[in-house]
């Protein structure tokens, strides 16, 4: 149990400082006095045998600590991507490679399969590979998600990482790296070419009568109470782009391939 307390001691201190990518995957694994001392457990011990059954699988002991951590995100929304239902515990370092820390709740973030899939038993080895760990990295207050509008038949909306004021190189490197792994771009398209055609209705009305100004008021609006929400919501992003696009606003809502 020391030997388990001191590996999660370790790792919250590194991940508070953003410098997981330091740690040796051989220093929290039993084998080999990697935890410090002698044991008589082995990594599959740890990774197999206590957190999946004595943790994960249901009636275990640890299974409240478990359902607990899964239902800790706003609104049950995976805080990986924002968009999907959790309905796992993703490990933030493997289990595979970081065995110790098979149960320590700083390194299980709550996650849908989607977003678990594509992390799979990638762990960092450089600053800029850290994925945001939603326990430590507070990223909501500023606006890194943007988007640009692609005029088309029918408009659709591409999305990357900015470069908010204030930020290091190094923590926009970790926000790419966290949209290219988790393939936020992709799914946040796929979300907004949705929306685009459920709101070309109202747009029209709205241009019939008010014209492209009033096309541009009801989008920032949507953008206001998305961000609200969420600063860096899809849907913010994607009303900004649409409202800051004159063709979009002045008709180019309604135009669709035939």
């Amino acid at each position: 149990m020391d030997a388990i307390e001191g590996a999660a001691k370790r790792f919250a201190e590194h991940a508070i400082r953003s410098e997981v990518h330091v740690l040796n995957p051989l220093e929290f694994r039993p084998e080999g006095r990697g935890l410090g001392t002698p044991l008589k457990i082995t990594t599959n011990d740890l990774s197999k045998k206590l957190y999946d059954q004595r943790m994960a699988k249901l009636g275990s002991p640890g299974r409240g600590i478990y359902d607990l951590i899964k239902l800790a995100p706003k609104n049950g929304l995976c805080p990986l991507c924002g968009v999907r239902k959790v309905g796992t515990l993703d490990h933030y370092l493997p289990r595979a490679s970081y065995s110790a820390l098979s149960v320590t709740p700083l390194n299980l973030i709550p996650a849908c399969s989607e977003c678990n899939r594509f992390k799979h038993d990638k762990h960092p080895t450089k600053e800029e590979e850290q994925t945001f760990n939603p326990y430590v990295d507070d990223v909501t207050e500023s606006r890194w998600l943007i988007a640009l509008t692609e005029e088309g038949a029918p408009a659709t909306v591409q999305f990357s990482v900015g470069s908010p004021t204030g930020w290091s190189n190094a923590l926009i490197a970790r926000a790419r790296y966290h949209f290219d792994v988790y393939k936020l771009g992709e799914l946040y398209s796929h979300h907004a070419t949705s929306e685009i055609s459920g709101i070309r209705r109202l747009l029209r009305q709205i241009y019939s009568l008010q014209g492209n100004a009033g096309v541009r008021t009801y989008l920032k609006d949507c953008e206001g109470s998305a961000r609200e929400h969420d600063m860096n919501s899809w849907k913010a992003a994607m009303f900004a782009a649409l409202a800051d696009n004159e063709w979009y606003c002045g008709g180019g809502f309604d135009v669709v391939a035939f």
